[in-house]
């Protein structure tokens, strides 16, 4: 079974796909479950004007995005908290399709620089996600002062943080075999 990790942020030098890689590390580690990181900074789709499903050419892009979507049984959703929600260049990504994620299991984590930790973010993608048909595990990953957490070479240093990333898919992984079995 295939967990899909959409790192939400396409900023430079952003915190939030730290935290992305480190949840996938972790994952790997579950027996017969395998990740796909998408990043939305790699894809770049561009802003909206069509839908995957109603678009007349959609890019290789775009249809390798869709391709990892359906054959994930579960959706991890990282973003950093932008002006009170979710990053803009995330909500753009998935607005493209819709049907990819019906009836599948929604993890949330969410980053900031301060010390709320996303909590707004989470809220926001929390609504998103369900009006996107999925089932959203009630666990959030909330993460303030992400800027401490890591060291230069993207290394997770607190144990404490670690830990809580481990309660979080714990959670996340029980919701997702319940619905996958």
């Amino acid at each position: 079974m295939q967990i899909a990790i959409i790192s939400g942020s396409a900023r430079p030098d952003r915190q939030s796909h730290k935290v992305a890689l480190e949840i996938e590390s972790r994952i790997k580690k579950s027996v017969g479950i395998t990740t796909q990181l998408l990043d939305v900074k790699e894809y770049q789709l561009p802003l909206l004007d069509y839908t995957y499903r109603t678009h007349p050419a959609p890019s290789e892009k775009m249809t390798l995005f869709h391709d990892h979507l359906l054959q994930s049984q579960g959706i991890l959703v990282v973003s950093p908290e932008h002006n009170s929600s979710f990053a803009g260049a995330l909500k753009n990504t998935m607005d493209y399709y819709l049907d990819e994620y019906s009836k599948k299991p929604f993890g949330i984590a969410v980053v900031s620089a301060g010390m709320l930790g996303g909590i707004n973010a989470a809220r926001e993608l929390q609504h998103y996600c369900i009006r996107l048909n999925g089932i959203v595990s009630p666990s959030f990953l909330i993460t303030p002062k992400v800027q401490t957490l890591f060291d230069q070479d993207g290394n997770l240093i607190d144990e404490s943080y670690g830990e809580r990333i481990e309660k979080f898919l714990d959670e996340y992984l029980w919701l997702f075999n319940k619905l996958n079995n």
